[in-house]
């Protein structure tokens, strides 16, 4: 039978290792993801282009367009910043842009068709001007379909449509 030491060995404790802080994130957070931060920059852009109409002399009506049409491409690019969405970045920008060039454009083009047959074409860009309204009611549209794209693509119903779509291709 082996004899059993009497004296106990000495245990050490292990040396630990310096941590860095571990309340950092391990990675870079980016400061667009924040919806703060997209409060503070439409907060700051209609301030901004308040201003410059006031102190421009422009009429009240092409700061209104100016402001919407900026912030619908700023609502749209917050929208994509901030929220998750369950499709690969790749499938998230194509739907993006189906949405804003076929949906989008198609719907300014009925809107501009209309306008033009029924005569309140020329009265709106007798106020606002013809290419301030045209780039505008445009580049507003295009948001709205880009909008319409991507609710597109959260649906599974259409994209299962899809789906079946490819597979025969």
């Amino acid at each position: 039978m082996p004899k059993t030491p009497k004296t106990k060995p000495k245990t050490y404790p292990k040396k630990q290792s310096k941590k860095t802080n571990s309340k950092m994130p391990t990675h870079t957070v980016s400061i667009t993801k924040s919806k703060f931060y997209w409060i503070v920059l439409t907060v700051v852009a209609i301030v901004c282009m308040a201003i410059l109409g006031f102190t421009s002399n422009i009429p009240i009506q092409k700061v209104a367009l100016i402001m919407v049409t900026v912030l619908s491409v700023l609502g749209l690019a917050g929208y994509v910043r901030v929220k998750s969405s369950n499709l690969s970045n790749k499938m998230r920008a194509t739907y993006l842009f189906v949405g804003a060039a076929v949906i989008g454009f198609g719907i300014w083009a009925i809107m501009l068709i209309l306008l033009t047959e029924t005569g309140l074409g020329v009265q709106v860009a007798n106020s606002l001007g013809d290419q301030l309204f045209i780039i505008s009611s445009q580049v507003i549209f295009l948001v709205i379909g880009a909008f319409v794209g991507e609710g597109l693509g959260k649906n599974m119903t259409f994209q299962s449509f899809v789906s079946k779509i490819r597979q025969k291709f």
